[in-house]
């Protein structure tokens, strides 16, 4: 999956250092669906993870979500 690389930072990732992740988290409405998860290693997910526990501050660097609907920040509202 993401060609085994953290979609974040680019790092090349294994079974073991990966994790997969809601783009848009569940608690600010995004879904199970495929296009809406995607592969992270842990520090990049750890970080991620801790942004949204503050508050959800909006990350400059996440990328588009598919289908065209804007950045991920900005679909949350942020």
């Amino acid at each position: 999956r993401d060609a085994g690389q953290c979609c974040l930072c680019g790092r090349v990732v294994d079974l073991c250092d990966s994790e997969l992740d809601h783009r848009i988290a569940l608690q600010f409405g995004g879904g199970n669906e495929e296009t809406n998860l995607w592969t992270l290693c842990t520090e990049c997910h750890r970080q991620k993870s801790a942004r949204e526990a503050a508050g959800g501050m909006p990350d400059p660097t996440l990328p588009e979500v598919s289908g065209g609907h804007g950045r991920a920040d900005d679909i949350i509202g942020l």
